[in-house]
Formats: structure tokens, sequence, C-alpha cells
């Protein structure tokens, strides 16, 4: 499997195992200042989570600084966000770094693409974290979501079912830990980790305009999505 390994001088790992991929978190000690892209989603909060375990058991040394990027129009990540993390503060004890968040333009996947590249290329040149984490994970399977493929949907009808595994970690200072795991995976990493009550409930993939952005539309793509892995929205 692959794994996101990279050396370490003095601390040992932290493995995360998961029946679709193992997640190994071994970072150097030249990193102390990790940041980390959370959008108050269930992918980022749980990477997040994860961190934050292996920051408070082994990389006492490590400043975790959060990375929130709102949308124009859908001002929420960063609400949802500060929710996520003051809860998995709450739990490992981990104080986190100063919150960095802007809001960019989505118009397009391009515009919402490039303003996520600068503000975090930004961070990086004023040397305020080392490396970061992004909680990107795998396409369902179309055998298994058909529904989530085709016309008007996310994916296009003719997506390969099982891509070949991704590289956790993209160029040197980037990681992807759930690259290889899809949405049921990450369901299986939340009830392992026992926060399915506690931190998933404070999470949002809803991607509609909804009042207040404090409940699920169940009818997006990305609602669908968290629907077949987890089996519930809230």
């Amino acid at each position: 499997m692959t794994a996101l390994k990279i050396k370490l001088d003095i601390y040992g790992p932290m493995v995360f195992d998961n029946s679709q991929d193992q997640i190994i978190f071994d970072i150097p000690t030249r990193y102390s200042k990790v940041g980390v892209k959370i959008s108050g989603g269930a992918d980022s909060a749980l990477v997040t989570y994860m961190l934050a375990r292996y920051v408070s058991e082994i990389r006492t040394d490590i400043k975790i600084i959060p990375i929130s990027l709102n949308a124009k129009g859908k001002h929420y990540q960063q609400l949802f966000a500060s929710k996520v993390l003051n809860k998995i503060s709450e739990l490992t004890g981990v104080v986190f770094g100063k919150h960095y968040y802007t809001t960019i333009d989505a118009s397009t996947s391009e515009a919402y693409v490039n303003g996520q590249e600068k503000f975090v290329d930004s961070l990086y040149s004023q040397r305020i974290m080392h490396c970061h984490l992004a909680g990107i994970t795998a396409n369902p399977d179309i055998k298994e979501a058909p529904h989530l493929f085709g016309p008007n949907k996310g994916l296009p009808s003719d997506d390969r079912t099982k891509l070949p595994q991704k590289r956790q970690q993209l160029e040197r200072t980037c990681w992807r830990p759930l690259i290889n795991i899809d949405k049921k995976g990450v369901a299986e990493l939340y009830n392992k980790l026992g926060i399915i009550d506690t931190i998933f409930p404070l999470t949002r993939s809803c991607e509609a305009i909804t009042e207040d952005f404090s409940k699920h539309c169940g009818k997006c793509w990305f609602c669908e999505e968290r629907l077949w892995g987890f089996g519930r929205l809230e």
C-alpha cells in the first residue's frame, strides 16, 4: 500500500490503518510549522484530527497552522472549520496556531484553484508554514455509486471505476493522506477513531446556499456523496 512515509530523525511514526489504504504520519523534524487546509468538511476535519493526534502524542514540537478559504457567496468554510478546530482542541489538547483564511473567487473551478494556490503560496513565502496537508479524497467507485455519475452529476459517466493509487506525498511539502480513500473509507476512519458522534456532526459538505448554512440541502452532489459514504447527513 502507498503510505505517507517521510524519513523521521528521532520520533516514531503514527499509523492509521484503513481497509482502502494505510496512512503513516512521519513528519521530518525540520518541519515544525505544519499547515492544514480545513474547509469544515468531513475529509479535512478528519485529516486535521489525525494530525492533532500525531502532534499531541508524538510531535509536540509542531505548531499546526489551520488554513481556510471562503468562496464568494458561500462564506461558511471558516465558520465550520472554527467549530471543528475547537472540538479537536478539546479532544486532543492541541492548541492550534493562528487560523489563516481569506475569501476567493469561485465563479469557475480554475479561478477557485488559482485562488487557493495563491493564498497557500503566500503563507509559504512568509515562512508561516514549512509544509501542509490537504483532505483530498478518492472518487467513489462507479459500480458502488452509479447515481453519483453521469449527466448533471459531479463525475462523468465514463469515469474509471478504480484509478491507480496516487501518491500521498505531492512534490516535497504537500501531503494528501486520504487521496486513495473514498467517502466510505473516510466514514470507516471516523468510526474507528471514535469521532463519528463528536466531530462529524460539526462538519458541512453541502455546496448549496441554504439560509444560514446550518443544514445540508440533501440534493447537491456533495450531499449525495456524504449520504452514500456515511449513511447520514448530520
